[in-house]
Formats: structure tokens, C-alpha cells, sequence
């Protein structure tokens, strides 16, 4: 496995981001160009200054443009749509830490990216087992009330964040003892 370069990193991470807050606006607002043309204006400033604001804002930016969507204009809140957007904020939150931590001329190690994929991948791959049957037994999102999906899913972040913090999900291969 070769080792990628930092701004390689970073350009990954600002697709990321930028994908996320496009999933997360109305479709009509997509359609145009000034706001995709602002999504991304703010996924390459949060790209640009990892350690800085920026990725608090595009994160913030994104529920609440996802809330926006749901709750005041009409749209249907999907469990596919909240798990592809739980999904690309929390990558694009670990890259934007990692990025945080690499100098911009610098190499990303091998055991750091292999680390981060795996616990990675064990969060996204939680997120799925929880959120497929959910879908299943409810029939999709037109069965749960707008309220009612956005509390189960700040109760799933939350559940993913506890577990994350006792060391149920092993840190880059490793778990930590309680």
C-alpha cells in the first residue's frame, strides 16, 4: 500500500464533505448552481483548515440543512438519506482529525490509514446492522413521523458515541481497557 500525500487526503476529505451537505439540501436547491457552488466553497475551507471551525460549521451546516429539508419543507426523512448522511459526516469528522494532525507536505503512514479504515469501517458497518432492520420492520420512513425519526437517530449517534468512548469499537486495531 503506497502512502498517500496529505493534500490527497484533504481533497477526499472535502468530497466528503461536500457530498454530505449536498445529500442533505432539498432537491430543488440542488438543482441550481449557487447553492452545490456553496457547499462546496465549504467543504474546501473546512479541507483547507482541518484543525479550524470550519468542519464544525459544514457538520452543523449539514443536519441542519438535513432538518431544514425534512421539517419545514415537507420532505419525507428517509433512513437510507440519514444513514448515507450520518455516514459521510462521521468519515468526513475522522478525516478532518486526521488531516488536523499530518502537516500538509506530509506523507500519511500506512498503520495510521489502516487504523482509521478499520475503525471506520466497524462504525459504519454498526450503523448499517442497526439501521437495515429499522427500515425493514418500519416499511421505510413513511411510517415513522419526522420527530420521531430524528430522535431515534440522535439516539443511535449517541449510542455509536458511548461505544466509542468505553472502547467497544477498538481505536486503530487496539482496544483501550475501561
Amino acid at each position: 500500500m503506497t502512502t498517500p500525500h496529505s493534500l490527497s487526503w484533504r481533497m477526499l476529505m472535502w468530497a466528503v464533505g461536500t457530498t454530505a451537505l449536498l445529500v442533505a439540501m432539498p432537491p430543488d436547491y440542488r438543482a441550481g448552481i449557487v447553492m452545490p457552488l456553496l457547499a462546496a466553497l465549504i467543504g474546501l475551507l473546512a479541507a483547507a483548515e482541518p484543525d479550524n471551525a470550519w468542519v464544525l460549521c459544514l457538520e452543523v451546516v449539514t443536519v441542519v440543512a438535513w432538518l431544514l429539508t425534512t421539517v419545514v419543507y415537507g420532505h419525507a426523512p428517509s433512513w437510507t438519506v440519514a444513514l448515507a448522511i450520518g455516514s459521510l459526516l462521521y468519515i468526513h469528522h475522522g478525516m478532518a482529525a486526521v488531516a488536523a494532525h499530518i502537516p500538509v507536505r506530509a506523507r500519511i503512514p500506512v498503520a495510521l490509514q489502516a487504523g482509521w479504515l478499520g475503525r471506520a469501517g466497524g462504525v459504519l458497518a454498526m450503523s448499517v446492522a442497526v439501521c437495515l432492520p429499522v427500515t425493514v420492520l418500519t416499511g421505510g420512513a413513511s411510517a415513522v413521523p419526522p420527530a420521531l425519526a430524528v430522535v431515534l437517530g440522535a439516539g443511535g449517534a449517541l449510542g455509536v458515541a458511548y461505544a466509542l468512548t468505553r472502547g467497544a469499537i477498538p481505536a486503530g486495531g487496539r482496544s483501550r481497557k475501561p
